[in-house]
């Protein structure tokens, strides 16, 4: 089935839907959209129609008519955002953008993030909010930036040894644990690099015109 899904393919969940005009234009832009359950409502509203629906389908509001591809996936123990992208591994989709994961709740909000933990091994993934990109890598990593660009860091587990080159506050091989000390960063130049032991949350706010 992988020929059948053009790229770029989003997932839109059904968190905040995006207001700001990065999220939007990857909305529009996109080859596939693929809705968590209740996002169809929010799409619909722009009068936009998703390729695909995944999950309990408890939220979707009973008017709406749609003819695409229907995933109905009952599991409780996976968030629909979860049943999304083990759907797309399954169909060997190599790339996902995810809008609308962020906002509303901070517990899904919370969990969509440790998602990227779980995930970033299996497929390309970004998280595009309407304020900041968020990606999930292990090892050297290097990000095109613009100076003054903020940027902050979370990783998975404690101890994780951590270098950057490029950054306002410079980390040098040192332990950073899950919590607040990698926050608040800031780019100096176009583009900056992220060594790390283990997995780690990298969130960039979106370049400055």
């Amino acid at each position: 089935m992988k020929n059948l899904f053009k790229s770029p393919v989003i997932i839109l969940a059904n968190g905040l839907f995006p207001s700001k005009l990065i999220p939007l234009d990857f909305l529009e832009n996109a080859g596939t959209v693929i809705c968590t359950d209740g996002a169809i409502n929010k799409l619909a509203k722009l009068n936009l129609v998703p390729h695909v629906v995944i999950g309990d389908l408890d939220s979707i509001d009973s008017n709406l008519e749609f003819k695409g591809l229907i995933i109905h996936d009952t599991n409780q123990y996976n968030t629909d955002l979860a049943k999304a992208l083990e759907w797309a591994i399954m169909n060997n989709i190599p790339k996902l953008t995810i809008l609308g994961a962020t906002g509303l709740r901070e517990d899904m909000t919370l969990a969509n993030h440790y998602l990227l933990f779980d995930y970033y091994n299996k497929i390309e993934l970004e998280m595009v909010t309407d304020h900041q990109t968020v990606t999930c890598h292990i090892g050297k990593k290097s990000f095109i930036s613009h100076p003054g660009n903020n940027v902050s860091l979370f990783v998975q587990d404690f101890g994780t040894t951590v270098s950057t080159t490029g950054l306002k506050y410079p980390i040098n091989n040192s332990n950073l644990n899950p919590s607040s000390n990698g926050i608040c960063n800031e780019s100096i130049v176009k583009s900056f690099e992220i060594d790390s032991s283990g997995a780690i949350l990298v969130f960039r706010s979106h370049l400055k015109a």
